[in-house]
Parts: C-alpha cells; structure tokens; sequence
C-alpha cells in the first residue's frame, strides 16, 4: 500500500503523530493511533491515514475521537511521515519499519504486498 500525501499533509500530520500519536506493534502488528477531543483535528488525520475511527468514553471525561490504523497501511503511513519526524519518534518508526520488512522475508509470500508500500 502506497500513501499519495502532498509534503504539506505528510508534514501536519507528522507534527500531530509527533505530538500526540502513539506508534508500536503489538504482537508484531504495526499500529500508528491518535486520540484526542478535537473530533475535526481526528477526523483530518483519519482522512490523511485511511484510517478507522472509533470513540472512547471515559467517565467524567470529555469524550475522545480515536483514529488508527494496522499492518501494511501503518507502514506506508510510518514511511510517508519520516522525514517530518522529531528524532525520538524517528527512530521508533524506523524500528517498526525494519521489524516490518525482516518479518516480510521471513514471509516470501507476503513480501510481495510490501514491497508495494516502500
């Protein structure tokens, strides 16, 4: 999966995920989420990603708008924000990129669908 950002949406989106995002791999899964109450501020980043959102209720709490997404297109979000990183959210999008394509040449028979989205 490729994502088709222009370098201004790559780079407001980076700043946000920089900010306020979350990325890791729970059980070798890449995941790139973001949570907050500006729903408009989610709802852009959503678009931006291809992303699902969900709400998240906490009680006595402002209700927050969840955006997140998995797997290869997490990947191809990771690369396409990159450049735009601070240094300490670089790094862990590089670690999860890497995991990403050592597990792929474990896999043969996934490789092929990554490759798509470097």
């Amino acid at each position: 999966m490729t994502l088709d950002l222009d370098r201004v949406d790559a780079a407001w989106l980076a700043g946000l995920l920089d900010g306020e995002g979350c990325f890791d791999a729970p059980r070798g899964n890449p995941r790139v989420r973001v949570k907050m109450t500006d729903f408009d501020v989610i709802l852009r980043a959503a678009d931006l990603m291809q992303a699902k959102t969900h709400p998240e209720i906490v009680p006595d709490r402002k209700p927050l708008l969840v955006a997140q997404i998995t797997g290869e297109p997490a990947v191809a979000v990771l690369h396409a924000i990159l450049p735009f990183l601070g240094s300490r959210r670089s790094a862990r999008a590089t670690e999860i990129i890497v995991a990403q394509r050592q597990k792929a040449a474990r896999h043969p028979a996934r490789r092929l669908t990554l490759a798509s989205a470097a």
